[in-house]
C-alpha cells in the first residue's frame, strides 16, 4: 500500500497550485453560465478536480528511474479478461467456512487490486450523476474513457517518456474501473441525502446571478481592454512589417485614446444595443431608462464622463508627469499642479467605487447621469 499512499502525498503537495489553476477553468464556464462565483459549486467543482488529480497519480505514481526501466522485461500489457479473477481463485487464502480467512485474504494483493480499481472511479460516477446530470449509460461511457485513458498512459510509458511502460496495462483494469463508475452512479442518491440537489444549486445560482456585481463588470471592463489592446498588438505589427519602421509609436497618442472611446464603447455599444465583447462574454448589457434600444445620446454621457472626461484627464496627467523633472520651474509647477490634479480625480473615482460597494450600490455617477444601467443578459431556460 506503499505505493499508494506517496501519489497521495504528491497530490496533497501540489494540489493547491495544480488544482486552482484546472479548477479556474471550470470556474469561467460557471461564472459566465450563471454570471456569478457560487460558493458551493465551487467548491464541488475543486474536490472533483482534486479527486481526478489523486487518481491520476496513483495511475503514473511512483515515478521509477529511466535508466531502471529501459531494463525491464516482461509483458506489456495483460488481455485476458478475467485474469484478475482467475489469481483471486487461485492465490486467495480465503476459506469461507472459516472466518479466521477473511481478514488475511482482505490483505492479500488479488483482493485488494481489484478492489480498488473499482473505488478508483467510484467518486467518478457520484460526481457525474450528481453535479454534471449525467445518465447511466454517458456514465458508463465517461468511465470507460477515462479508464481507457489510464491504461493508455500505463500502455504507452508515460506518453514515452520511458522506453517501454513501467506499469502492466491490464484490460481487466479497465473492467473494474468501468464497473466502479457504474456503481458510483447507482450510490450516487446515498450522497445526494446529505447535500442540496443540483437542480436547487442551479436555481441558488440563477437567482444570484440576476443581481450584476461590480465583479462581473469588471470583468468586462478587464476583457474589453484585453481585446482592445490585442487589437492595436496586432495592428502595430501589420503597420511595423509594412512600413519597414520600428521605432514609430503609432497608437501611443492621445488622439488613438479618444477614437478608440468613441468607436468600441459607444458607436460599437449602439450597433449591439448595450453590448461590446468584454460585456457579451459575461453576459451584461447597458440599458437605458425608458427606452428598449439604447440611445447614442445615453452612450456619449455614460463612457464621455468615464473615458473621455475621467480617463481623458488621466491621460492628459500621464503626458505632463515626465515634464515634473524639467529644468524650467514654471514649466514644472503647472505639470505638477496637472499631475497632482488628475491623481486627485482618479482617487475620487476609486472612493465612489468603493463607496457603491460598501453601501451595495451597483450605479455609479456616470450612469446616473447617463440614466443608464446594467442588467443580466442570462435567462433561465438557458441554464
Amino acid at each position: 500500500m506503499s505505493a499508494y499512499i506517496e501519489p497521495l502525498k504528491t497530490a496533497l503537495l501540489i494540489f493547491p497550485f495544480l488544482a486552482l489553476f484546472i479548477s479556474s477553468f471550470f470556474f469561467i464556464y460557471e461564472y459566465r453560465k450563471f454570471g456569478r462565483f457560487i460558493i458551493s459549486r465551487a467548491i464541488i467543482l475543486y474536490s472533483f478536480v482534486f479527486y481526478l488529480l489523486c487518481a491520476y497519480f496513483l495511475v503514473i505514481l511512483p515515478l521509477p528511474p529511466i535508466s531502471e526501466v529501459a531494463h525491464y522485461g516482461g509483458p506489456h500489457y495483460e488481455l485476458h479478461l478475467g485474469a484478475s479473477l482467475h489469481n483471486f481463485l487461485s492465490q486467495t487464502v480465503l476459506k469461507i467456512d472459516d472466518p479466521s480467512t477473511y481478514l488475511p485474504a482482505m490483505r492479500q494483493g488479488v483482493f485488494l487490486e481489484p478492489v480498488f480499481n473499482v473505488l478508483l472511479l467510484l467518486p467518478f460516477g457520484v460526481y457525474l450523476r450528481y453535479f454534471f446530470g449525467f445518465s447511466l449509460k454517458k456514465t458508463i461511457l465517461a468511465s470507460f474513457l477515462l479508464s481507457l485513458f489510464f491504461e493508455l498512459t500505463q500502455l504507452t510509458g508515460l506518453y514515452f517518456i520511458y522506453p517501454r511502460n513501467y506499469r502492466l496495462a491490464d484490460v481487466n483494469d479497465l473492467f473494474h474501473n468501468t464497473l466502479g463508475g457504474t456503481l458510483g452512479y447507482l450510490v450516487e442518491p446515498l450522497f445526494a441525502l446529505l447535500l442540496p440537489t443540483r437542480e436547487k444549486l442551479e436555481e441558488i445560482a440563477y437567482e444570484k446571478g440576476k443581481d450584476v456585481t461590480l465583479f462581473r463588470r469588471f470583468a468586462a471592463f478587464l476583457l474589453d481592454w484585453f481585446i482592445i489592446y490585442f487589437f492595436t498588438f496586432v495592428l502595430t505589427v501589420v503597420l511595423r512589417l509594412v512600413t519597414n519602421s520600428y521605432s514609430d509609436k503609432y497608437f501611443d497618442s492621445p488622439l488613438w485614446y479618444f477614437v478608440t472611446i468613441l468607436v468600441y464603447f459607444i458607436f460599437f455599444n449602439y450597433l449591439l444595443n448595450g453590448q461590446t465583447l468584454g460585456k457579451k462574454i459575461v453576459r451584461i448589457r447597458v440599458v437605458e431608462n425608458n427606452h428598449q434600444h439604447i440611445t447614442l445620446k445615453a452612450l456619449f454621457i455614460r463612457y464621455g464622463l468615464l473615458y473621455l472626461i475621467y480617463g481623458g484627464i488621466g491621460q492628459i496627467g500621464a503626458l505632463f508627469a515626465p515634464l515634473i523633472g524639467d529644468s524650467n520651474h514654471f514649466l514644472v509647477g503647472i505639470a505638477s499642479f496637472i499631475t497632482i490634479g488628475a491623481t486627485i480625480i482618479q482617487f475620487l473615482f476609486v472612493i465612489n467605487v468603493l463607496w457603491a460597494v460598501i453601501r451595495k450600490k451597483r450605479q455609479l455617477f456616470y450612469e446616473k447621469r447617463s440614466g443608464t444601467y446594467v442588467i443580466s443578459t442570462i435567462l433561465k431556460k438557458e441554464i
